[in-house]
């Protein structure tokens, strides 16, 4: 577990994030509300060099960088399963275009087996950053994200 003091914090662990990420990874985003998922996400996008904005009114956000497409995906309006279809993340995630990033990525089972998972939640007054992985790709992200974190808070 990493403690993120602030959203300046998170916002840099999301930066943190875009040096380790490649064409093809889905990245999972769990969390209470206001725990950090999207000021994370910006982070990430902006270290990338695209701009982000906050998926409130979208379901998917796609934020074009010069590196690749970040396809933000937003699952907490969502109700039924049969509604996601229409979200087509059939053609984003995996996709080596881009990166595909999933908040409330717990609510349905849309994760490929191969992703990196995001635990964020308050703590006091800041928040804690969990990062586990599942399939090869996904244990590399977590452990170089970790070490990167922890040997920046050093």
């Amino acid at each position: 577990m990493i403690t993120l003091a602030d959203a300046a914090a998170t916002r840099r662990a999301g930066a943190v994030l875009a040096k380790l990420v490649g064409g093809g990874d889905t990245i999972a985003l769990i969390g209470d509300l206001g725990a950090g998922k999207t000021t994370l996400v910006g982070g990430l996008v902006e270290a990338l060099g695209g701009v982000a904005s906050s998926p409130t009114f979208s379901l998917v956000n796609e934020y074009p960088t010069p590196r690749f497409t970040v396809w933000h995906v937003d699952l907490y309006r969502i109700e039924r399963e049969a509604e996601l279809p229409e979200l087509g993340l059939d053609d984003v995630i995996g996709n080596r275009r881009g990166i595909s990033l999933i908040e409330w990525a717990d609510k349905f089972a849309v994760l490929p087996s191969d992703h990196l998972r995001l635990e964020l939640a308050h703590i006091k007054d800041a928040r804690s950053l969990t990062a586990t992985g599942t399939g090869a790709r996904g244990q590399v992200l977590a452990s170089s994200l970790e070490g990167e974190l922890l040997g920046s808070s050093s």
